[in-house]
């Protein structure tokens, strides 16, 4: 019996096997006609879309980029105190907790080489190198800014071995778990490597040929005799230029200055197999080794917590960051945050709170002061020279940071560590937070969608749970949900 069983499983395994096989023939066969109506689709989409650059382009009014509804935020810190409230001079006293002393050096590298002997850019991505192979006939020769150079440039390009450059740009972006932005940057840094400086018009067709060839939108448009990239997104974005269609606005991005009044010409309808738009919130954090690290000490924490704390910094990452286009506080607060950063944060005071026995009030209060005195107060125009959210990595890497990058921390620590809901206080200038607390909670609240939420205000440096800066005492906040 034993041995009759064996054969009849034996036999069903290779029945099974030589069906695999059969099936996998069938499948490759099924696969190879896919792929090859694929590229049939595809070389006839970019055909038309070539015609269609060609066709006469409509006039667009450019619009002014938004202004963040915040607005600037004040140029000190303001101090709780019981007795008297009032604004001290400018900086947290934290001696000795200077960025260059406390920060291990890491290496600059430059950005963008092009090895011409292996027919590769090798793509400097923010310290992250890898190679891009680029084929000698979607080089483009010398264009202008019209609709026939589009869609010259287009037919050039569409005509190419350019998939090889796709299939990379792909691969690179699940190597490192690119977010939208961060691929767009790594193709614009292609672009830039690919061509020297005078050639704008170039760089800004390939980069919207290469999006548009992985999904997303992108268009180009004239403006003062030079193309621009006109790039639409999920989400606001601020101090950004942009036109409208009617359906969607385009930011745009450009090499040189655009006068307002110079009228920009466009098309209105995307490449038929675009339907992206680029998402600003980094749903997964940009993967590195751990080569890519650094570690940075945190004075002020490490004497809060009784212990030596020493953050670990995803450097490609705060390198990327600083050509990030500002949005929402919702897209910041959306974003992950690096794994490595989030554990040992993450630990570091929950180990305090379980030494200490904190109850969720006192769990509150400690995570509060934590982020009061644990930053130097400066403003975005102190730091950048221009209004720039941080995320939270960015926060730990400079050390210093303003209301809204510390309702970012306070509220990232709130909800994902102690698991309490948690709203936003937006004031004209200013941000705090409001935290669902019971009713036992002494202090300022305000009821939103039928809860109550206790103010908790990271910038008023030594104040409570409960204490409100005296200037927005009697001002109703707006308030919303990250």
């Amino acid at each position: 019996m034993k041995i009759r069983k064996i054969i009849f499983l034996t036999f069903a395994m290779m029945s099974v096997s030589m069906l695999s096989y059969a099936q996998e023939d069938e499948f490759g066969e099924f696969y190879k006609q896919r792929t090859q109506e694929f590229k049939d689709w595809r070389h006839k989409a970019n055909a038309e879309f070539s015609e269609y650059l060609a066709a006469a382009w409509q006039e667009f009014m450019i619009q002014r980029g938004r202004e963040d509804p915040v607005g600037p935020v004040s140029d000190i810190p303001v101090y709780y105190d019981k007795n008297e409230l009032r604004s001290l001079p400018h900086g947290l006293p934290s001696p000795g907790y200077g960025f260059a002393s406390n920060f291990l050096e890491y290496p600059i590298v430059s950005e963008g080489d092009f090895d011409h002997d292996r027919k590769n850019v090798v793509l400097d991505f923010y310290g992250i190198k890898e190679e891009i192979p680029f084929a000698d006939n979607m080089c483009l020769p010398r264009i202008g800014a019209t609709e026939q150079d589009a869609s010259n440039g287009w037919k050039i390009l569409s005509d190419s071995d350019f998939m090889m450059t796709i299939e990379a740009f792909l691969a690179m972006q699940r190597k490192y778990s690119l977010s939208d932005w961060a691929l767009y940057s790594a193709v614009k840094k292609f672009t830039d490597a690919v061509y020297i400086a005078e050639y704008i018009n170039e760089k800004i067709l390939t980069q919207m040929f290469l999006l548009n060839q992985m999904q997303y939108r992108a268009r180009v448009g004239s403006v003062g005799g030079e193309l621009i990239l006109l790039l639409p997104f999920t989400r606001p974005v601020y101090q950004v230029s942009y036109i409208s269609d009617g359906s969607d606005e385009l930011y745009i991005f450009s090499y040189s200055r655009i006068s307002m009044q110079d009228p920009l010409y466009t098309f209105s309808d995307d490449f038929s197999a675009a339907n992206r738009k680029l998402d600003l919130v980094i749903d997964k954090q940009m993967m590195v080794g751990k080569e890519f690290y650094r570690m940075k000490k945190m004075p002020e924490w490490s004497e809060a917590v009784g212990e030596d704390v020493m953050v670990p910094l995803n450097i490609p990452f705060i390198k990327f960051t600083l050509d990030y286009p500002q949005s929402d506080l919702s897209i910041y607060h959306r974003s992950d945050v690096d794994s490595k950063l989030k554990d040992v944060v993450f630990t570091f005071i929950k180990y305090k709170m379980i030494k200490d026995t904190m109850d969720t009030e006192e769990s509150v209060s400690f995570v509060l002061r934590l982020i009061q005195r644990g930053f130097e107060y400066k403003t975005d125009y102190e730091m950048f020279g221009r209004a720039k959210p941080l995320f939270i990595e960015e926060s730990f890497y400079y050390g210093a940071n303003n209301c809204k990058d510390r309702v970012l921390l306070f509220s990232w620590i709130v909800e994902d560590l102690l698991g309490l809901d948690v709203v936003v206080f937006c004031y004209k200038g200013h941000v705090a937070c409001g935290v669902m607390m019971p009713d036992s909670v002494a202090g300022d609240s305000f009821e939103y969608e039928g809860r109550r939420y206790v103010m908790c205000d990271p910038t008023y440096i030594g104040a409570p749970v409960g204490a409100t800066m005296p200037k927005y005492r009697n001002v109703q906040p707006q308030i919303i949900r990250l």
